[in-house]
């Protein structure tokens, strides 16, 4: 038997052992969410709470540490945009926004086999149960790195966490076709901020306050992975790393590099935020498919 097909066998044993794994881990993590409270989601209820915030005019940002149950971190728009979901039971908001992140999953590994075989990726599960904005960046710069039309959305993913502008240099050196969407993107995103600072400027003066406080928080908290103890320092030597390897991602042609700085680059970086790095699957060259015969592979991500 010849190395090629051994290869391919081993893909395929490989294949099946992370869609049972990744399954079991799935049904538990779900039994397990179920079962302590109904599925309620750490972070999606910050965004809940903003909600109702905005409609009831209290206070959106106030100073917290960086695992603070409920602190709103983001610009007042996204605060205003979730509006329509406060009037609703946080459970039911919960598990709309966790069903978001599995779509988003799901595209960004090109198949519903591998993203069962991604859940075996324990950040991933980490990420669906938290219910953070965590898969839906890692989507749209997905989106933006495979089709122009994802450049219209960058800006958005910019200003959530801000690292997804580190695959600007590749979009615009590397496919300059998504040139003219940055561009139209960028101005419509920045004419929605001046129609929300028209209608809340408070909201946008307190925001930007918050640096003063997040500058100086401690980078300490579960699962935090920080190389500096304050958050400004420790966020500007993180970013300063993923601009290098963007950079070097845009001179070398290497797509994946780029996606992977731009989707683990965030102000406060946990274990549990390397989950879009199971993305990095859809950009093997294509040649290992069509040369090499790995026909596993090939299926597990054309499959429905």
């Amino acid at each position: 038997m010849g190395s090629h097909n051994w290869r391919s066998i081993a893909t395929r044993v490989l294949m099946d052992a992370g869609l049972v794994l990744g399954g079991a881990l799935a049904l538990a993590a779900v039994s397990v969410i179920i079962r302590n409270d109904g599925g309620l989601a750490y972070d999606t209820r910050a965004y809940w709470l903003a909600a109702r915030h905005v409609l009831d005019g209290t206070a959106l940002y106030t100073p917290a540490s960086v695992s603070d149950l409920g602190a709103f971190k983001y610009p007042p728009i996204f605060a205003q945009m979730f509006v329509p979901a406060a009037p609703l039971p946080e459970i039911l908001v919960a598990w709309a926004w966790r069903i978001s992140g599995i779509l988003c999953l799901r595209y960004i590994v090109g198949s519903w086999k591998a993203a069962v075989v991604a859940c075996a990726f324990l950040p991933v599960l980490s990420e669906l149960s938290l219910g953070n904005v965590t898969m839906q960046i890692a989507a749209m710069v997905m989106f933006a790195l495979r089709d122009r039309r994802g450049a219209y959305l960058l800006p958005w993913a910019i200003a959530l966490k801000w690292g997804p502008i580190l695959v600007v240099p590749y979009l615009w050196i590397r496919m300059p076709e998504s040139r003219r969407p940055l561009v139209v993107g960028s101005a419509v995103f920045a004419a929605a901020c001046l129609v929300s600072y028209a209608a809340a400027p408070g909201l946008w003066s307190d925001y930007v306050a918050t640096f003063g406080w997040e500058n100086s928080a401690a980078m300490s908290g579960y699962a935090v992975l920080a190389i500096f103890p304050s958050g400004g320092l420790d966020f500007a030597a993180r970013f300063a790393i993923g601009a290098a390897a963007a950079t070097y991602a845009a001179y070398s042609r290497k797509a994946w590099l780029a996606y992977a700085a731009a989707v683990i680059t965030c102000p406060i970086l946990a274990w549990f935020r390397l989950a879009p790095l199971v993305g990095v699957w859809r950009f093997r060259p294509d040649r290992q498919r069509r040369v090499g015969g790995d026909v596993a592979a090939e299926q597990l991500e054309v499959s429905p």
